[in-house]
């Protein structure tokens, strides 16, 4: 009799080691499955999407998500379980995009929802309780497409935006150049020239020894944009460059955004 009970223990204990182990393989698998790919948006909210720009992706060990919400850049943390999702720290650039903005934001407001996940194939869902909000299509990252890429300096790039939205005319003519292998940095606030030098090193970008010529601009609102490019740029500790726009970044804040010229 006692026999036969130690032969139930041991079949009982048996089958809940696999389920264990199964539960351990399935959190181990299913964050993997996610990295390597760029999801590319397809449904949003039960409907079908086509033509979008918006993608995410995940970093290798699936605790960092990143991608386009359809006009903007966005990146934050990622908690990654077998089953479930919760992404947390969000935050984006804020160029303005025309009509896309709308689908943005909507977007954006899915992905903070988002409470659990399926991989099945070729497509992942994200849902938000019970509801899909949001569904990709997956492409391997070499062969997705890719805007073309610039260097920082392969372009002349020209001041569109002061912070996330306050639009610069172009007609201030503010510029920026890099000389990579001098690491330095000129251009024109729209009122005067300025040259110093820059550092690039483990993620973190400096701008070092800003000097500028000393003319006034009274004749509109230059003198305003120059001090606030300059105080800008003196803040900055990381860029990005996307799809022909540098953005400077003083910790996760936008404070300056460029977009490229030829030289």
């Amino acid at each position: 009799m006692n026999r036969g009970k130690d032969m139930i223990k041991q079949i009982i204990f048996g089958v809940a080691a696999l389920f264990a182990f199964g539960a351990v393989a399935d959190v181990v698998a299913q964050p993997a499955s996610l990295t390597g790919k760029r999801w590319s948006l397809m449904e949003m909210n039960g409907k079908a999407v086509s033509g979008s720009r918006a993608f995410i992706e995940f970093a290798e060990d699936a605790k960092q998500v990143s991608g386009n919400a359809s006009c903007n850049r966005f990146f934050g943390g990622a908690a990654v379980g077998s089953r479930t999702m919760k992404f947390s720290g969000m935050g984006s650039t804020r160029m303005f995009c025309q009509g896309l903005m709308e689908a943005e934001q909507e977007f954006l407001d899915a992905m903070k929802s988002v409470t659990r996940y399926r991989v099945r194939g070729s497509v992942l869902t994200l849902y938000a309780g019970r509801k899909a909000v949001l569904k990709f299509e997956s492409m391997k990252n070499e062969d997705a497409p890719e805007p073309q890429k610039f260097g920082l300096g392969d372009r002349k790039w020209l001041l569109d935006t002061i912070g996330p939205n306050e639009k610069v005319a172009a007609t201030y003519g503010a510029f920026i150049n890099f000389d990579t292998e001098e690491k330095t940095a000129g251009g024109n606030t729209g009122c005067n020239v300025f040259g110093g030098n820059y550092k690039a090193e483990g993620g973190k970008f400096s701008f070092m020894n800003t000097i500028a010529t000393l003319r006034a601009c009274i004749e509109d609102d230059r003198n305003d944009i120059e001090r606030k490019m300059l105080e800008a740029m003196e803040s900055t500790d990381r860029i990005e460059i996307f799809e022909d726009r540098l953005t400077l970044y003083s910790g996760s804040r936008v404070v300056l955004v460029f977009r490229g010229s030829d030289k």
